[in-house]
């Protein structure tokens, strides 16, 4: 039990980091309008910044999205749940239902399994394309063809937080039969950027 609540830990500590820097990314891209003067006065250190955002981001999630089940993903961490902690009495109504949790119905677990797997167009992109040619590491093939996946197939913001959301709604749903907890993605402090531009603007 203490050994599937700590990759549990793990996992959600993996997803709060791919949430905060995508929402780091989110934040300094829609603050560009209304701070491009002042930004511009440092355009190296933003883009830099901005970009680094996206690629921890793009790191985080191909983790969170592995699909080699000797490391702990969201994959790996249902195949974990379905073998050796689904229980029957998730399959039916009790008291939480109020709250976190909902009655489990069959074949449900196979179906999330499969939304997390490379058969999902999604999760085909992130990991088969975006990692395996950008991110782990770079395709000597595409380099040499000036191709970049990131252009081809390309992941639009929507499809980003989509990806992080479906994880995060996975581990909270099958942890509230669990152990009966759920997880927030976010902080207090999410919001804490603001302080910056206020500053370069001179609010």
């Amino acid at each position: 039990m203490a050994e599937f609540d700590r990759m549990t830990e793990k996992l959600v500590s993996e997803l709060q980091a791919a949430y905060m820097f995508f929402e780091m990314y989110r934040a300094i891209e829609d603050e560009i309008p209304h701070h491009s003067k002042a930004m511009n006065k440092s355009k190296h250190f933003w883009s830099l910044t901005r970009n680094a955002h996206l690629e921890a981001t793009r790191a985080t999630l191909a983790r969170i999205y592995d699909q080699d089940e000797k490391n702990l993903s969201v994959r790996s961490w249902l195949n974990k749940f379905k073998i050796d902690h689904l229980k029957d009495e998730y399959f039916q109504s009790n008291d939480l239902d109020s709250f976190c949790r909902k009655p489990l119905v069959a074949g449900e677990i196979d179906e999330d399994i499969k939304s997390v797997s490379d058969r999902d167009p999604l999760v085909k992109t992130l990991y088969i394309r975006h990692r395996h040619t950008e991110i782990a590491h770079l395709s000597l093939k595409n380099a040499q063809k000036g191709v970049s996946f990131f252009e081809r197939y390309p992941l639009s913001r929507v499809e980003i937080q989509s990806l992080i959301d479906r994880a995060a709604e996975l581990i909270n749903k099958y942890s509230a039969h669990h152990s009966g907890k759920t997880y927030a993605m976010t902080t207090f402090h999410s919001k804490d950027y603001k302080y910056v531009f206020d500053k370069i603007s001179g609010s």
